[in-house]
């Protein structure tokens, strides 16, 4: 289990970061020709198409999972009806966003609006559906590869695109939109292709009315559980935008975030790694091996998190060539460390998901998000880039622990996996993290050699022998 978790965490991980370790080295050239108004721009627009993805697939994600692991003897049929409808939804929802983008882009972008609408929904109505089969495939088939590879041939693309636009041709945000439509556009064809005419899985336009509203009654509750990330994570920036707190302060607040965002993007790839394992243990009964794999999970998040939020401050200050952006690294540091609720809410929203629960795990997700939603709507005005911070931390807090209190979970789960315990260690890191931010180089080395070694004793003596 732990040489296929590591295998899998680091094809699926390292495969967006090796063009985003490429890009390491032009960041510096990319923050030249930026500014945070530009980084203002793109956060806002961000925010609102973020406000509408979770509608994009209607929450179809969890029904084509389960299908797999109960139905893999006709789950193509059904994958294929889903497909079809998907296929005239998305055209709806292109309509819809755009109409949406066309009266909320920023003053500072409306010479761009119509690019940036059609940029934005084009690869959506054409390959939407194919973009979410086609990953979820090679994933619950546990073949990393097809998407790794995918991943560094869309980065590479992505990364020469920006540098092309915004350093040379000086292109500012355009060169964003552009560039990952151009990166997008080519993998999401790649995966239209590979359904249609490798897999068999091409879309059933005459799809059954009735199949289709019988899973919509699972995948709908769905929406408001992938919402609720929209709640705490992007909500913030639409509320700065609403209180006139300027592009500039939206344009920090994001550049924290974006790096955030690399950070999860490798937590996001251990947690696709193990999702077809513990569904797996689960199927069979076995959830102490469930236990080990959410263990191994958060000893790896908790280790990413807590190193790079550590040294931060010298990771910024080398790798963003603007002042007012460089300065954004404690913004950053705590929100990397709200990363890890993750493991604590795998365990649980694992077992709502395998006995398709999914509204009850509404009150983790979206109450999560609505406390995000109300606090920064109470705390933003006043505290400012801070409060969206704190308010993020603190919803993530209640995603990743609350559901083990929840009598349904108690019921379906037959082992404890501490959760006092992992929240403990979770506070008193972020708490670390924050009190020798800006401590001198020896105490960072210090402590970071205190913290590999117990983190390697830990693994060797609990999780590979077993012992927990």
């Amino acid at each position: 289990m732990i040489k296929k978790l590591l295998s899998d965490s680091a094809i699926y991980g390292l495969s967006p970061y090796i063009p985003k370790i490429v890009s390491i080295f032009i960041l510096p050239l990319l923050t030249a020709h930026l500014t945070e108004v530009d980084y203002g721009i793109a956060g806002t627009i961000a925010a609102y198409t973020a406000a509408l993805a979770a509608f994009s697939t209607l929450g179809f994600s969890v029904v084509l999972q389960v299908s797999f692991f109960k139905s893999r003897c006709q789950y193509k049929v059904l994958w294929r009806e889903i497909y079809g409808f998907l296929q005239f939804w998305m055209v709806i929802f292109a309509v819809l966003q755009g109409a949406i983008l066309y009266w909320i882009i920023p003053v500072e972008a409306l010479e761009n609006r119509w690019n940036i609408i059609l940029l934005t929904n084009f690869n959506g109505v054409f390959f939407g559906p194919s973009a979410l089969l086609g990953p979820l495939y090679y994933q619950l088939n546990q073949s990393p590869m097809p998407i790794a590879l995918r991943s560094v041939l869309s980065g590479f693309i992505t990364l020469l695109s920006n540098y092309i636009l915004i350093v040379i041709y000086d292109l500012g945000y355009m060169g964003w939109y552009v560039s990952s439509f151009v990166g997008t556009f080519l993998v999401n064809a790649s995966y239209w292709y590979v359904l249609n005419f490798k897999l068999g899985l091409s879309p059933i336009y005459r799809f059954k009315v009735r199949t289709i509203r019988n899973n919509l009654k699972v995948s709908l509750p769905v929406i408001p559980h992938y919402y609720s990330m929209f709640l705490i994570n992007t909500s913030n920036r639409l509320i700065m935008d609403r209180c006139r707190l300027g592009m500039s302060a939206i344009g920090e607040f994001n550049m924290a975030q974006q790096i955030t965002t690399y950070i999860d993007s490798g937590v996001s790839a251990i947690n696709t790694a193990i999702g077809p394992m513990c569904m797996n243990a689960i199927r069979d009964n076995n959830e102490k091996e469930v236990r080990r794999i959410i263990y191994s999970f958060s000893l790896l998040t908790l280790s990413i998190t807590f190193l790079f939020s550590l040294w931060s401050k010298e990771i910024f200050s080398i790798l963003i060539n603007n002042e007012v952006l460089a300065n954004t690294y404690p913004y950053a540091a705590m929100l990397v460390m709200a990363l890890n609720y993750r493991p604590m809410y795998v365990a649980v929203s694992n077992i709502f998901f395998y006995h398709e629960k999914t509204p009850a795990l509404l009150y983790i997700t979206f109450v999560a998000g609505l406390i995000a939603l109300v606090a920064n709507l109470i705390f933003i005005p006043f505290y400012g880039i801070w409060a969206a911070v704190i308010v993020n931390y603190v919803a993530f807090l209640y995603m990743g622990y609350s559901g083990f209190f929840f009598p349904l979970f108690k019921k379906k789960s037959q082992i404890s996996y501490h959760p006092a315990v992992a929240f403990s260690m979770q506070i008193a890191l972020t708490l670390l993290c924050v009190f020798f931010l800006d401590a001198g180089f020896a105490t960072k080395i210090l402590i970071t050699s205190i913290y590999v070694f117990g983190a390697l004793l830990f693994f060797l003596k609990k999780i590979l022998h077993r012992n927990i």
